[in-house]
């Protein structure tokens, strides 16, 4: 959960929408009503996102040694 939760946050954690739902490079964007993407979004996205980070990203991390790291970093801790 420790991957899981670094990578929605590191995905999607510096995108904005204010109340219209216009993200920060869109021309009527009103930063005053932005808010964190993530406070957002519905547990069905969380839930989409959970099988997206299971199914490909999780992988991804077992091959390139991310898990590995993540282990030995818990275990120092």
């Amino acid at each position: 959960m420790f991957l899981f939760a670094r990578w929605i946050a590191t995905c999607y954690a510096d995108e904005h929408l204010d109340d219209k739902m216009r993200y920060t490079d869109n021309e009527d964007f009103d930063a005053t009503t932005a808010m964190s993407v993530l406070n957002r979004e519905s547990g069905n996205w969380y839930k989409k996102q959970l099988k997206l980070f299971n199914d490909v990203v999780y992988p991804n991390y077992v091959k390139n040694g991310s898990v590995d790291n993540a282990k030995a970093f818990f275990n120092v801790c």
